[in-house]
């Protein structure tokens, strides 16, 4: 019985812990990809001429982060909402769409390798990369749109169990 009662000392402490501490953060794996274009193509409030970049996923791929190749210099930090595909990416992917007429084509979202929740970038509704935008001026009371905060919220409980099953592997072997 002594043995039972350490367990659930134990278990319950750990739960309490994860529960409350404020910067605890359920993405474990940092998540890169490099991708290169061979053409222009848009990304909110900013068009990338051709060449590499490492697509950085920050805060649980709430925020995206756009580097160069050598990651010495930051294009662009942007918000994304979580999207899903029906099966996971065998490897980095990158889904582009149709811009505004005359312009590039635009990056969409993209997935990491193994996972089918991967990272849409959130545009303004004119789709322009030249017009003014509250997230490139630093505007401090910007609300998020409702659909981003419905597929966040649902979403919530899947990266969870992600989390959960990863740091398994570490606490078991």
């Amino acid at each position: 019985m002594n043995i039972y009662r350490k367990f659930t000392i134990v278990a319950v402490s750990a739960a309490a812990i994860a529960l409350f501490t404020p910067g605890a953060n359920a993405q474990l794996l940092e998540q890169k990809i490099a991708v290169t274009f061979s053409g222009p193509v848009m990304v909110p409030g900013e068009i990338l001429p051709a060449g590499s970049y490492i697509f950085e996923a920050l805060r649980d791929g709430s925020v995206t982060r756009i580097l160069s190749a050598d990651e010495k210099h930051v294009y662009a930090t942007l918000l994304t909402m979580p999207t899903e595909s029906l099966e996971p990416a065998e490897k980095a992917t990158v889904i582009l769409g149709h811009g505004p007429e005359g312009s590039p084509q635009r990056v969409e979202s993209w997935f990491f390798p193994g996972f089918s929740v991967g990272n849409e970038f959130i545009y303004m509704k004119d789709h322009s990369a030249k017009g003014p935008s509250a997230f490139s001026h630093g505007l401090k009371d910007v609300a998020a749109p409702p659909e981003y905060i419905a597929v966040h919220a649902a979403h919530l409980g899947a990266h969870a169990g992600i989390a959960v099953a990863h740091a398994g592997k570490f606490i078991v072997g």
